[in-house]
């Protein structure tokens, strides 16, 4: 069986692109054919990537000018957080069951990367690990259109995390730590509750952040 090179080349031209995208400003150019000099891909896998990123609006196009990283304002982020309360308490419930002692270690983990990321301030490790400490009970769901829907959705909002996540503070390890434990404990309604309050609380977090931004 053939390996297909251009959509590999693609799939990392995406990857790195999204990467890159996740890490900057919001209004920043980025020029097609620099990009590809700069992950050392050929231009056609890379222009894709570009209009892949432009489809899920982590990237804006100007004719004639080109691509700039788009900008995010709150409505966005409620629409993405209104996705996520859909979303995790559903899959906890239906993967309740399957997660394990090798779960529950990993999500331990992120949670101390999370505080090692803040103390450095490194806002964009942080979210993340974040989003990896959330897909650990994501990805034993086997939907994968739901699963690729809320990992788009997370990387959505990522991309401005630096302006508006300046801010953070840590009280979302006690509110991983929490869930954490009821999992633990096999305390499935609890889990859920405070999965529901802990997406809540980022929210408020998130959009307190927002509205703060320039000040």
């Amino acid at each position: 069986m053939m390996v297909n090179k251009q959509s590999t080349l693609g799939d990392q031209a995406y990857t790195a692109l999204r990467e890159k995208v996740a890490a900057l400003e919001s209004g920043t150019y980025l020029s097609t054919r620099q990009f590809a000099k700069e992950i050392g891909i050929s231009y056609t896998p890379v222009r894709e990537a570009f209009l892949r990123l432009k489809r899920e609006g982590m990237l804006r196009q100007i004719e004639n000018v080109g691509y700039f990283v788009a900008s995010m304002d709150i409505s966005d982020m409620i629409q993405a957080f209104q996705v996520r309360e859909c979303i995790e308490p559903y899959v906890l419930q239906k993967v309740f069951n399957r997660i394990e002692d090798i779960h529950i270690g990993r999500m331990r983990e992120y949670v101390k990367l999370q505080q090692e990321y803040l103390e450095k301030r490194d806002i964009v490790q942080y979210m993340k690990t974040d989003i990896k400490l959330h897909g650990v009970f994501i990805d034993l769901f086997s939907n994968q259109h739901l699963k690729s829907t809320y990992y788009m959705v997370r990387e959505m909002y990522m991309f401005c995390s630096n302006k508006v996540a300046k801010n953070l503070v840590p009280y979302a390890f006690d509110e991983h730590t929490q869930l954490i434990n009821a999992i633990e404990n096999r305390e499935e309604a609890l889990s859920i509750e405070l999965l529901k309050g802990h997406i809540e609380e980022a929210k408020q977090r998130m959009m307190e952040g927002y509205t703060n931004v320039g000040k």
